[in-house]
């Protein structure tokens, strides 16, 4: 197995991928990433609501926290392999924590970890809910370890520097029997390869996909797992791998995509009954959810 961290201070050569947001090194294994680093050592731990607008606070509810199924299929994940009520849980990068609140409504004593000073105040002030704002990789957390029944990584591993630190640091936290349940884009995909080919196809002019999937901003998309390399790195953290698939869904509902493809409000109304069509009859797996059990 490769070291995927290890490649963040060594990339192979020239980038693969020149896109419009990063450049994406493709290893001799496979693995693609881009090589920016967030300055996460920067980050203080002190949670600061000050910046928490109302724009900020419409984007969370309206746009962060607005697909239910999304929510519901979090949920469900968790539920067939863990009973809830009772149990210990961490959300890593728990956002404005409405999957904590609803883990927390079914009986789980529920932690978060969140750097976003906005929505680790809203969480706490809106949901009630305890967060943390150090990384998962912090010496805060040594005196956590074996802890937790489940942790979780929605949407969040593919926006860390070392994601294999992170995965064996989140399997540090976990009890004996305790799971590990991540979600994330998946590089054995459409989206992923549709991209690679229209930006040979095209010599680079139109990447498609790939400039929506990789970002050298703040705290943008690092890398893409495949289904593979996702199930050597959670063996690699010592976790056994007891669910490992790809579904489809979208992280915002279909509209808020389609607002910044035809920036109206009447054909977004138009188009969405087409839109909510298509996916029923060509659901599209572009993601991945993988579940790890500590050994």
């Amino acid at each position: 197995m490769e070291n995927f961290d290890s490649l963040k201070h060594n990339p192979p050569g020239s980038p693969k991928y020149k896109l419009s947001n990063a450049n994406v090194f493709v290893s001799k294994g496979g693995f693609h990433f881009i090589d920016h680093l967030d300055a996460v050592e920067d980050i203080s731990p002190v949670i600061d609501g000050g910046a928490l607008t109302d724009e900020e606070i419409d984007y969370i509810e309206k746009s962060l926290q607005s697909n239910p199924e999304r929510l519901a299929h979090q949920i469900h994940a968790v539920r067939r392999h863990s009973k809830v009520n009772g149990k210990m849980a961490l959300d890593i990068g728990c956002g404005g924590g409405l999957f904590l609140s609803k883990m927390k409504q079914e009986g789980a004593d529920v932690l978060g970890i969140e750097l976003s000073d906005t929505r680790a105040f809203y969480a706490k002030t809106k949901h009630g809910i305890e967060v943390v704002k150090r990384t998962i990789e912090d010496e805060y957390w040594f005196a956590h370890h074996e802890t937790f029944d489940i942790v979780t990584l929605w949407d969040v591993i593919e926006h860390v520097n070392y994601p294999q630190a992170t995965l064996k640091s989140a399997a540090n936290m976990l009890k004996s029997g305790g799971i590990l349940l991540i979600d994330t884009p998946c590089r054995d995909a459409f989206y992923h390869r549709f991209g690679e080919f229209t930006y040979w196809l095209s010599r680079g002019k139109f990447p498609t996909f790939l400039n929506t999937m990789y970002s050298a901003k703040p705290f943008g998309h690092k890398q893409i797992f495949s289904l593979a390399e996702m199930k050597s790195a959670l063996e690699a953290a010592g976790l056994e791998v007891i669910e490992l698939k790809r579904f489809h869904e979208l992280s915002f509902p279909y509209g808020f995509y389609l607002k910044k493809l035809v920036k109206s409000e009447l054909f977004v109304k138009l188009l969405l009954p087409f839109v909510h069509l298509f996916f029923i009859v060509f659901p599209i797996r572009n993601k991945m959810l993988a579940v790890g059990r500590k050994k």
